[in-house]
């Protein structure tokens, strides 16, 4: 079963937003994480017109992202990168906030405990399925989750060239 725990956010979450993270995982060939963020409509655009919340999941894994993009997100985000080696977390942290992650489930709603059970189901099943959620297209383009979790979101007008 996968288990989350607060990432991000206030104490307040399900009114200000908050991120949460999964355990280390892993798909026989790298580890990633899967990170569940909560996005109250009204309180960050002042609409409801799609629901009140919505919640979304999200793959990150720092080990495919080449060190030139990891430099710019840390810095991109204020964390300039010091001698101490950052946590996995905190690399998780700072690669979603700069948005490198493949989006592999996303729902709107007014009902924010039945929209997390949902999301708990789904992460259950990105983890055992996680190569069919990742070949699916994350843009209009064709760029895939392999490449969105590399960072590379050009990755499909290469191959088309």
């Amino acid at each position: 079963m996968v288990k989350f725990k607060l990432l991000t956010g206030d104490l307040n979450w399900a009114v200000y937003g908050g991120k949460f993270i999964s355990q280390k995982l892993n798909n026989g060939d790298f580890d990633y994480w899967l990170v569940i963020e909560v996005l109250n409509w009204q309180e960050a655009t002042g609409e409801t017109n799609q629901g009140t919340y919505n919640v979304s999941i999200s793959a990150v894994a720092p080990s495919k992202v080449p060190e030139t993009e990891m430099k710019r997100a840390f810095e991109s985000c204020g964390n300039e990168t010091t001698d101490a080696t950052p946590s996995s977390e905190t690399k998780v942290e700072v690669l979603h906030q700069y948005g490198i992650y493949a989006s592999l489930y996303n729902q709107n709603g007014n009902n924010l405990r039945k929209l997390l059970q949902e999301a708990k189901q789904e992460a259950q099943k990105i983890n055992m399925l996680f190569g069919f959620y990742m070949d699916g297209p994350e843009n209009k383009i064709g760029s895939t989750g392999w490449d969105l979790i590399k960072g590379d979101l050009n990755a499909a007008l290469k191959r088309l060239a």
